[in-house]
């Protein structure tokens, strides 16, 4: 039984490990909900499809059951910005009613939705489950909440606005402290303040492809605004696990028994949602707070918790053949998972004859299997380092590798190492385009000292202002004034925030010269 007066709900990678990180550190059992959902369940979701971890449905059973036997509730999303009409197409929207009927038939009992059709649906077929308002319905404004109150949702997922407005949430939390009503705050995001492209990621996300990943423009533009202007860092509604204290005082201020923090991100290694767990139950972290935040970093992105590298044995050497690992074999295999395969970001090189010496090697063929580099071994090579030149294929010379070109069924007849992530549209892209938007993913290393944070949040607690503000070297450009100019982030930020400006102007050119190519269609080959 919950002894705090706050709630936590946890983003779920499908690793077992989760419920041993909740039980040695949640010691008031404030953890009352894991949240998640499939890979392959045919419906569009909050987050890239292809980054998700890949379970099955009898997999999720299993887990579900384990939740259950915690007295922990398993949220299942089916929450994008837009289902693209197919809860009315009638082949797709009777799909997804059925499967909302197995997922209740195997013991789920709660829901995050944004379609106001589900929303009815779901609360006039079953009379036991709670319908959660997802964060891409955007409520901003109380008039929001009341409408989506009348709707039916049984609980609402705030916009980050909220965060730092305490005296709007002060009386949103007075306001519904006596209904069924739930609220509850994201606590590690970290999307740009008002962000004007959220729509149009949003909307990019929910049409992802589950098997296929592709160029996230929003998410790199997103990166280089905040590694151009630090102070882009603070100015995201995040809340610090050593702040969350405040939160807690506000719903007992308001006598609010049903105001819960979401921690974030289902996507995630186990690793990084360890931190996540541990910080927020102790409510203090001393490292660097992009550490246990929503930061692109593709080291932190999971695949299967509970699978190794299949071309690996489990003491380090090649695997003759692909060996599965055990169940809860430990954390996901991490770098690169989600993202570009290996050698698109650096990490391996190819056979001589990705440097133009010698012919094409077996695999290229249909013969044998995958070069030792594609298995991790090796360095770059000079092409990915930027020495030497890029091979033929990758100027155009002698035409594209054996994986990019078009077999007679449409696909590419030879298809990049086994187990690497498949790129949308990857027979038209350019190799050195691939290559550059894995670079991308490895951000120069920025340092947030957490702990000197400390007394950042009672501006905002006092002055309530944001929302009449514009921020200092974030919304406003240099050399801009304007009479409700705010910079109090901007000048935190020269206090916490240290980095390599060499390393941060490097991968701004890179950065840029990717967004450019994605807006001009450079990154195409001649077809």
């Amino acid at each position: 039984m919950n002894t705090d007066s706050i709630s936590f709900d946890l983003g779920c990678n499908f690793d077992y490990k989760l419920f041993e990180f909740v039980d040695k550190y949640d010691k008031k059992h404030a953890i009352t909900s894991f949240f998640g959902k499939l890979k392959h369940d045919g419906l569009p979701g909050g987050r890239t499809a292809s980054i998700i971890p890949d379970f099955t449905f009898d997999e999720l059973k299993d887990y579900v059951g384990e939740c259950k036997k915690r007295d922990i509730t398993f949220n299942y999303l089916i929450n994008p910005l837009s289902m693209d009409q197919n809860e009315i197409d009638p082949v797709m929207g009777k799909k997804i009613r059925d499967f909302i009927h197995d997922a209740y038939d195997i013991g789920i009992r709660a829901f995050t939705l944004n379609s106001p059709i589900l929303i009815k649906y779901i609360k006039s077929e079953f009379k036991d489950v709670f319908v959660t308002l997802g964060l891409y319905a955007y409520p901003t404004t109380i008039q929001h909440i009341e409408y989506w109150r009348n709707w039916g949702v049984d609980e609402i997922t705030l916009d980050h606005g909220f965060n730092r407005r305490f005296d709007v949430l002060r009386n949103l939390l007075t306001q519904y402290k006596d209904s069924d009503l739930h609220l509850r705050v994201i606590a590690n995001n970290l999307c740009l303040r008002e962000c004007p492209f959220r729509l149009a990621h949003g909307c990019f996300v929910g049409h992802s492809d589950p098997d296929k990943f592709s160029m996230d423009y929003s998410l790199v533009n997103c990166a280089y605004k905040k590694v151009t202007n630090p102070a882009a860092i603070l100015t995201a509604e995040f809340i610090r696990p050593e702040d969350v204290h405040y939160y807690r005082e506000l719903a007992e201020e308001t006598g609010n028994k049903n105001f819960s923090i979401k921690l974030i991100d289902r996507t995630r290694t186990t690793e990084f949602l360890h931190r996540v767990v541990k910080s927020y139950m102790e409510e203090s972290y001393d490292g660097n707070l992009l550490d246990i935040v929503n930061w692109p970093q593709a080291k932190t992105i999971a695949t299967r918790p509970d699978q190794k590298d299949p071309n690996v044995n489990p003491d380090g050497t090649p695997a003759a053949q692909p060996q599965a690992a055990p169940a809860n074999a430990g954390a996901p295999a991490a770098e690169n998972a989600g993202g570009p395969p290996p050698w698109a970001t650096g990490a391996g090189g190819p056979p001589p004859w990705a440097n133009g010496a010698g012919g094409p090697p077996p695999w290229a063929n249909g013969a044998g299997g995958p070069p030792p580099w594609a298995n991790g071994a090796g360095g770059p090579p000079p092409w990915a380092t930027g020495a030497g030149g890029p091979p033929p294929w990758a100027t155009g010379a002698g035409g594209p590798p054996p994986w990019a070109t078009i077999g007679p069924d449409g696909k590419p007849p030879i298809g990049p190492p086994p187990g690497a992530p498949v790129m949308r549209w990857m027979e038209f892209l350019k190799p050195e385009a691939m290559i550059n938007y894995g670079r991308t993913m490895h951000l120069p290393k920025l340092y947030v000292d957490n702990k000197k944070l400390d007394g950042f949040l009672e501006h905002f607690i006092n002055n309530n202002n944001c929302s009449k503000s514009l921020c200092v070297n974030d919304i406003l450009e240099e050399g801009q004034t304007a009479p409700n100019a705010c910079a109090h982030c901007s000048n935190w930020a020269k206090k916490v925030i240290s980095y390599d400006q060499a390393e941060v102007e490097q991968w701004k050119g890179l950065c840029e010269s990717v967004l450019r190519s994605i807006e001009n269609g450079s990154i195409y080959r001649e077809f």
